[in-house]
């Protein structure tokens, strides 16, 4: 599949310039930052979780499929349309964009890491396909609901985007599905990882989740370690806080230390009690964000898109795609800057250490040659 052209500004303005209006535009996205705050702080007051509580199926997962949101193994949904309709079939009466009592969750990771598997332990329902094995399973991504102790769970499993090779149209035409899926933001990220098996393409694949999903996404990140039979009764803190692998500790650190473990062949009470820790640990990220939940300025094109109902081949819709093109590519670069900057910070702190410390460290360069002049002198008369 042919790799996709880079887009800049300009050439976004020459593929949608009849929908290019700033002033409009600009006040849209104030109305839509209003709602936004006022979904956030609604639920920041929301009642929090007590206990076990029951997941049930709320329908087929629902397949973003070049364009159109449909479910699997069920009804017909919205063809032809990004636009989300009512409700779903046999689901319920749970809305398609469920408002702020909903928590939004996506799988992130690298491929073969159980996301799918994960996302089934979470619902209790085997509503994504898992198989094992080294190639991908899921191929476009898709939504599944859940309810526990009353409140929706929204959950969005995704196909292989978090690769290093990950670049073609291919991989832009899903990213903007799990926006859309997602709008007007998640609040949780999960990170699945495969328990004693964090290696560079799991950094990799957080790299990318930062150049997708913009960086400070690690603010909302919980790391999920799969394969928690392995552990053998040892404990998960154990583990992590014992771990010779530098980068997995970083990561920890990176994400305000929120983990926990699943073990995805769990059923009956095994599987509740370790849905009941990974919703405490959602709990508590939600008490430190204040009920927030990440967004962005893709988020709010891809709820323009929604209520525009542009089509899978109409201009909007190619509009929005090159938009998703464009805010990968300046949140791809804004991390490479940000990484700049953090090594000309720390030069230009040690040089500013080094200027008010003069003289001290003129005294340790000279103890410095001294010790190596008598290491040599010693060496040279053994």
């Amino acid at each position: 599949m042919p790799m996709a052209e880079e887009r800049t500004a300009s050439d976004l303005l020459w593929i949608c310039p009849r929908n290019h209006k700033p002033k409009e535009e600009a006040a849209w996205r104030g109305r839509q930052t209003a709602a936004t705050l006022s979904e956030n702080s609604a639920a920041s007051s929301r009642t929090k979780w007590n206990g076990f509580g029951r997941v049930e199926e709320t329908g087929a997962p629902q397949v973003w499929s070049g364009g159109d949101l449909h479910n699997t193994g069920g009804p017909e949904l919205s063809t032809g349309t990004v636009s989300f309709p009512p409700a779903v079939k046999g689901g319920g009466g749970e809305s398609l964009n469920p408002g702020s009592s909903s928590l939004r969750i996506i799988l992130v990771g690298k491929t073969g890491s159980g996301r799918s598997a994960t996302g089934n332990s979470i619902l209790c329902q085997p509503v994504f396909e898992s198989k094992l094995g080294a190639q991908p399973v899921t191929r476009k991504c898709q939504r599944a609901t859940g309810v526990w102790n009353g409140r929706t769970i929204l959950v969005v499993d995704t196909p292989p985007i978090f690769e290093a090779e990950a670049q073609d149209q291919e991989v832009y035409e899903n990213i903007g599905a799990c926006y859309l899926l997602l709008a007007p933001g998640p609040h949780v990220l999960l990170l699945v990882t495969q328990l004693g098996r964090f290696t560079e393409q799991d950094v990799v694949a957080v790299t990318r989740v930062k150049e997708v999903f913009g960086a400070g996404a690690e603010r909302y990140m919980v790391i999920i370690f799969t394969h928690k039979e392995d552990l053998e009764g040892g404990s998960l803190d154990e583990y992590v806080a014992n771990t010779d692998n530098l980068r997995l500790r970083s990561l920890v650190r990176e994400c305000g230390r929120r983990y926990c473990a699943f073990n995805n062949r769990a059923s009956g009470d095994e599987q509740r009690e370790q849905l009941a820790q990974l919703m405490a640990v959602v709990e508590g990220l939600e008490r430190e964000r204040q009920g927030a939940f990440l967004t962005n300025e893709l988020f709010f094109d891809a709820q323009r898109l929604q209520r525009g109902g542009g089509g899978a081949r109409g201009e909007d819709h190619r509009c929005y795609l090159a938009k998703v093109q464009l805010q990968v590519a300046k949140q791809k670069q804004s991390l490479k800057e940000a990484k700049r900057n953090w090594a000309f910070k720390t030069v230009f702190r040690l040089k500013a250490w080094i200027a008010v410390n003069y003289e001290f460290c003129v005294c340790l360069v000279w103890c410095s040659l001294l010790f190596l002049l008598i290491l040599l002198i010693i060496l040279y008369h053994l």
